[in-house]
């Protein structure tokens, strides 16, 4: 997976091929397809590791936190610079954008709305949050911030991000019920492509 996402980063996803990934680790082609059926499933296959190092981290950082600096943690962690999000931009790029979103919709479905659903609770619990409608109240949550990311993305101007992610905040809190101004999406890290 390593070998795989440096090439995939350095060279793109398209020319990346199979026999590279299995020369820069000195491995026969038939081992890469004893582990991934197809290059798009190494890919999918990094993302959740990833997502699931950056989870584990999150939840050793964050248990003992109150949910709304859980919930602002957990959206810092997903706005700070990774290597993901070079891979990416890469997809992104070369207009591999069905396996894009495939990928991150997973990501999202299987490892993250999990551990949101678990911060939710915790609000609902501490009454800093109120939510009825779990699972809607989850898509909002990741089309508000979709709308950020993409401002960061496309590389808008600061001032255009900060806006947003004002907005953002002021969105989020109606959406999960959180009293208006004890809630803030701090974007002091966030990475440039």
């Amino acid at each position: 997976m390593d070998a795989a996402l440096e090439l995939f980063r350095s060279g793109g996803y398209q020319k990346t091929m199979i026999i590279d990934i299995t020369k820069q680790v000195g491995a026969a082609k038939g081992t890469f397809y004893h582990y991934y059926p197809s290059k798009e499933a190494i890919v999918q296959a990094i993302c959740n590791r990833w997502a699931t190092e950056m989870v584990a981290s999150f939840k050793l950082e964050s248990r003992d936190l109150d949910a709304l600096p859980k919930l602002q943690l957990f959206i810092e962690r997903l706005f700070l610079p990774h290597q993901m999000n070079i891979l990416f931009k890469r997809l992104w790029d070369e207009e591999q954008l069905n396996l894009y979103y495939k990928t991150w919709r997973n990501l999202v479905e299987t490892v993250f709305n999990p551990l949101l659903a678990g911060i939710l609770e915790q609000g609902n619990r501490e009454e800093s949050m109120h939510v009825s409608c779990q699972q809607q109240a989850i898509a909002f949550f990741w089309s508000t911030l979709t709308c950020v990311w993409e401002a960061i993305f496309f590389q808008e101007p600061a001032d255009m991000i900060a806006s947003k992610a004002k907005m953002a905040t002021s969105l989020l809190e109606r959406i999960l019920g959180i009293k208006e101004g004890t809630f803030e999406i701090s974007l002091t890290s966030y990475w440039i492509a």
